[in-house]
């Protein structure tokens, strides 16, 4: 856009030297009065898009330039009409004075709208000192050669007005560029004022030696000045008038002033009985003193204050430093102690516990690992509440905290667990009588509120040297004794031994063995026949699973089913028997044409899985066996577990067709009441009892009388275990339904059975 403004003052220049006459008059007027509305164009639609409060300052400059039009039709009319130099002064000079009254109130809007923040004293002395110079030379080549003039007073004011007017907006112009960062808006306004003030002192000079001329060479440089002006309204957007103090002041506007006060220096050597100069002069020094002591007091200020900050500062820093360590303190704390019973925890006994053990080999002494946890603390917590259970830990936690020794450490472990170091000790007689101590705390009841709860301790030790001589050796031994206490009935100690360790590995390894058991298909199934007492005839047969291990051979039942029990394994192997089972019988009555039963015991945990009576009706579908060929052997302990929720599941599979049994009768919750409720088929009569048939006549009374009771329920009796002839003997005698024992059969695999017991059956003994 600037160059569009160039080219058409350039353009204009052109015509006036190129036209004479009437032409020149035309087209100075066609230029003159095009760029002052070309001028107005630009204001007005800055006006237009500024949308914040910045849209007066443009309304202001778009006044102004709308008065300077009127001025110039007023003027180029005259000139038309009475085709002579209009008059001065005329009615067009009111509008020429009424732009620069607008021009000055929209940069005073400025202003004032930041009067609260900027630096208004600085920038007022630093326009003063510059106005000094300005009104020293205005004085000398403008003001004093004026007053020699002989005309009107008329004539006088309105040709002072001019420069003095110009002079304000200087002043204005120059305060905003003191206070204010450098842009391009102002850029254009310093250009244009700066321009307008070169071209009315011009006009000035002129109009002082009568020798001013229309359409003259001036004409064109005060169109100039306001297409500079109007540009900034071009370039304007929102903010740009908002007033941003800068963190580094610019060298220019710092040396300004006084690179100005320089060309001052000579004028009083020049004129020294000229009192204005001399004025001006005095009064530049003076606002240059007054500008130096304000930075000097804003400096000691500025000092103050950081000084105040400084201080201010330490003081903060001392205050967060004593915030920090004592929050430290609290972290420290937090990081070590138990939250609700404010015993040490875990972390700090880990600690501790290798201190100990560097203290013990130096000195060469005894200590003790001590590992306590409260028997049956889920019940009461889920009986009485965990606010209950929580208070019960805080109140143990004291009980054991008052009986240890000064040189002792106790510490939370989590839940229920807590850890005692006994150190030192010189005879086992003396940590025997502590531990013992500990145990019979829960000889009196702990008072929790309204309640006096009974608890029972069980109580691991593991001793250094003998058990461990690390941190993770003996914490792990002293937990295995804890366990190895509560398998013995709690409420006791245990002393670690290699043993247990041995014990612990051991079940661990079958634990990890017994997941690729299951995978790599090594559990097979050993079937023990079943026979009618009465006949010798062969009825059926009991899946006994069998675990062929690759490297340890045969293991056990009796080892691997507790532990398949505890970790949860023995839902997967039960559905793998029953499947194996269930498909092995179907094989043999299919080929031999009999409808031999299979008896398949169950885990409580497998029984009381919600889809078990799913599972084995898909299995029944699957491998097509009929249900009344398929006996479940359940144990008395699932039988009385939920009452209800067993009723119901047992009649679920009695509505499937598959009978049901009691395993290992006599020997668990024996009750009448659940043989009449419970939808069972057999009563499976327990070992213990056939092994004494032939001592005790008080086991021979015990198995009739279960006889009896089976036959009047209408339920079938199969006695196991049976090793001897005389224990048959006796059964038969007492009419026992069924048998099975190693007197008629062993467990053998599957193969073998079909060869021993299908194809040859045994003759009735």
């Amino acid at each position: 856009m600037q160059w569009v403004v160039f080219v058409y003052v350039m353009m204009y220049y052109v015509a006036l030297f190129v036209m004479f006459g009437k032409t020149e008059v035309l087209v100075s007027t066609f230029f003159s009065l095009g760029g002052i509305l070309f001028a107005i164009i630009l204001l007005w639609r800055a006006s237009i898009r500024i949308r914040t409060n910045e849209r007066t300052f443009w309304k202001w400059m778009t006044i102004g330039s709308i008065c300077y039009f009127i001025a110039e039709m007023i003027y180029r009319i005259y000139e038309w009409m009475l085709q002579t130099e209009p008059p001065f002064p005329i009615f067009a000079d009111v509008f020429y004075l009424l732009y620069s009254c607008a021009y000055i109130v929209a940069l005073l809007y400025v202003i004032m709208q930041q009067r609260k923040l900027v630096v208004v004293w600085q920038s007022l002395l630093d326009a003063t000192i510059v106005m000094c110079v300005v009104m020293a030379y205005s004085w000398i080549y403008i003001v004093e050669p004026m007053i020699r003039l002989e005309e009107s007073i008329l004539y006088i004011s309105v040709l002072v007005a001019y420069p003095l007017l110009d002079l304000v907006m200087l002043f204005l112009l120059l305060h905003l560029f003191f206070v204010t960062n450098v842009r391009r808006i102002w850029l254009w306004n310093m250009v244009g004022v700066g321009l307008f003030v070169f071209t009315d002192t011009v006009y000035f000079i002129q109009m002082m030696q009568f020798n001013y001329e229309s359409n003259s060479w001036l004409d064109p440089l005060w169109i100039f000045s306001l297409l500079m002006i109007a540009l900034s309204g071009y370039y304007a957007k929102d903010g740009n008038l908002t007033f941003q103090k800068s963190e580094q002041p610019s060298v220019i506007k710092i040396m300004f002033p006084y690179v100005c006060f320089l060309l001052l220096l000579c004028a009083p050597f020049i004129y020294p009985n000229d009192r204005i100069v001399i004025t001006c002069f005095v009064l530049a020094i003076g606002c240059i003193f007054l500008r130096q002591w304000m930075m000097l007091k804003e400096n000691r200020q500025l000092l103050q204050q950081l000084q105040t900050l400084n201080d201010n500062l330490e003081q903060k820093v001392a205050k967060r430093t004593s915030e920090l360590m004592q929050l430290n303190e609290q972290l420290t704390y937090a990081a070590n102690h138990d939250v609700l019973t404010g015993l040490f925890n875990r972390r700090a006994f880990v600690v501790k516990l290798e201190q100990e053990l560097i203290r013990a080999k130096q000195q060469q002494h005894y200590f003790a690992v001590i590992f306590i946890d409260m028997d049956r603390f889920k019940q009461i917590n889920d009986y009485f509440g965990h606010q209950i259970g929580d208070e019960l830990i805080v109140q143990v936690g004291r009980l054991l905290k008052e009986t240890i020794r000064p040189t002792d450490f106790i510490a939370r472990q989590g839940g229920d667990e807590f850890t005692i170091i006994f150190t030192p000790f010189k005879h086992v007689d003396e940590l025997r009588h502590f531990v013992h101590r500990l145990v019979s705390i829960s000889q009196q009841p702990v008072a929790i509120r309204h309640l006096d709860i009974r608890i029972s301790l069980s109580v691991g030790v593991a001793v250094y040297p003998y058990d461990g001589e690390t941190v993770d050796t003996l914490m792990k031994h002293a937990d295995i004794a804890m366990y190895r206490a509560k398998e013995q009935g709690k409420n006791q100690y245990q002393f670690f031994n290699g043993e247990m360790d041995r014990v612990v590995l051991q079940k661990t390894m079958i634990e990890t063995a017994l997941h690729e058991a299951i995978d790599n298909k090594q559990l097979t199934l050993f079937y023990q026949p079943q026979f009618d007492v009465q006949t010798g005839e062969l009825i059926g047969m009991e899946a006994l699973i069998r675990w062929i291990h690759p490297e340890l051979g045969v293991i056990s039942p009796a080892m691997f089913i507790p532990i398949a029990e505890e970790t949860g394994q023995i839902i997967a192997i039960g559905e793998w028997v029953i499947e194996e089972a269930c498909r092995q019988i179907q094989i043999w009555n299919e080929q031999h044409g009999r409808s031999l039963r299979m008896s398949v015991n169950i885990s409580p945990k497998q029984f009381l899985k919600e889809n078990f009576v799913e599972h084995i009706r898909a299995v029944l579908q699957q491998t097509q066996l009929p249900p009344d060929q398929l006996d479940l052997e359940i144990t008395e302990g699932v039988a009385v577990f939920n009452e209800q929720y067993t009723i119901q599941k047992l009649k679920q599979l009695k509505q499937l067709g598959v009978h049901i049994s009691i395993d290992d009768f006599g020997t668990g919750y024996s009750s009448l009441s659940y043989l009449r409720k419970f939808p069972i088929n057999r009563l499976k009569i327990a070992k213990p009892f056939i092994d004494g048939i032939t001592e005790e006549k008080e086991d021979v009374a015990v198995v009739k009388a279960i006889i009896v009771l089976a036959k009047n329920l209408k339920l079938r009796v199969i006695a196991e275990g049976v090793e001897t002839l005389q224990q048959l003997n006796i059964l038969r005698s007492l009419q026992c339904d069924e048998i099975q024992g190693y007197v008629l059969g062993k467990p053998v695999p599957a193969d073998l059975f079909t060869t021993l017991y299908i194809e040859n059956q045994l003759p009735h003994d």
